[in-house]
Order: C-alpha cells, then sequence, then structure tokens
C-alpha cells in the first residue's frame, strides 16, 4: 500500500499544480484593469513617451505645449483624485517653464545673457521633472490599491522628461 501511495504521491501533486495554473485560480479579489483609472494612466503614459523633434527652445517649447494640453484635456471622471492631482501638478509645473520661457520672449541668447532669468527658468524645469518623477513613482501605490496593471511611465528622454531640456537654453 505505500509503494502504491508513494507512486501516486508525485502525480497527484503535479495534477493538482497543473490545475490550479491552467485555471487561473488565485488567492485575493479579483480585479478588472478596465477602470478609469488604468485608462487614464495608460494614456497620461503615452502622452509623456512623446519624443520633441529637437533640442532647442524653438522645439521644445511648442512640444511642451502640445503635451500640456493633451494632459489636460483627458477626462478625469471617475479616476483616482491622487493621480489626477498629481498629473495636475505637472501641468501646473510645465506652465511655469512655459511662463518662464515667455519672460525671456522664447529667446536662448536672453537666457544666456541674464543669469536671474537662466537660474528661474531652470528651477522651474527642474520642478517639473521632479513633478513628473513624482507622478511615475505612483505606479507601486496605484498597483497596490488598485490590483496590478499600471506599467512604468517613462519620465525621461528628450522632450518630455524635462532633463533633457535643462541646459540647452
Amino acid at each position: 500500500m505505500r509503494g502504491i501511495m508513494l507512486r501516486a504521491l508525485p502525480v497527484c501533486v503535479a495534477a493538482f499544480a497543473t490545475g490550479c495554473f491552467l485555471t487561473n485560480s488565485s488567492v485575493g479579489p479579483a480585479t478588472s484593469h478596465n477602470t478609469p483609472t488604468h485608462a487614464y494612466w495608460h494614456e497620461v503614459g503615452a502622452v509623456l513617451t512623446e519624443k520633441s523633434t529637437g533640442n532647442d527652445m524653438k522645439d521644445l517649447l511648442p512640444f511642451i505645449r502640445n503635451q500640456t494640453e493633451k494632459l489636460r484635456t483627458l477626462s478625469t471622471d471617475g479616476v483616482d483624485p491622487a493621480l489626477v492631482a498629481a498629473v495636475a501638478d505637472l501641468v501646473k509645473c510645465e506652465d511655469e517653464v512655459l511662463r518662464r520661457a515667455d519672460m525671456a520672449g522664447e529667446d536662448p541668447s536672453v537666457m544666456r545673457s541674464n543669469k536671474e532669468v537662466a537660474a528661474a527658468f531652470a528651477e522651474a524645469n527642474r520642478l517639473a521633472f521632479e513633478s513628473k518623477k513624482r507622478l511615475a513613482a505612483m505606479r507601486d501605490s496605484l498597483n497596490d490599491r488598485l490590483g496590478g496593471g499600471f506599467g512604468p511611465i517613462n519620465v525621461g528622454g528628450t522632450g518630455g522628461g524635462g532633463g533633457a531640456r535643462r541646459g540647452h537654453f
């Protein structure tokens, strides 16, 4: 009897494990990744991964305006309030970058010749980049609270990352 049991045990364990994996049974609540918060996160991520066609002020400022306007027009109905607030903060910071650039007449030579204007612009840019990093860092808390489905948002790179804008004007 013991011999039969010992030979049957691995088969039973394998069948049990296979059944668990094939039926996709899981411990914990089943969640849908089709919520307004998930859709909003993915739309924000798509906007932020767009790249500027150039690295100079002439190309970057219209790009930032366009990107900010896209973020402003996304529907926030039913979206997690913390996520909406983080995107609103990013839009506010990017608006400040644009305001500082407007104060310099969108002229890089003014930035180079006036240290105060350049410092204010650099600070606005730094704050916008920090806002993007805080937004991207929300991923883990959203995944924990809403059951996953929130992929990473890349905040680096030309244009939408802020880091590439710093020091180019």
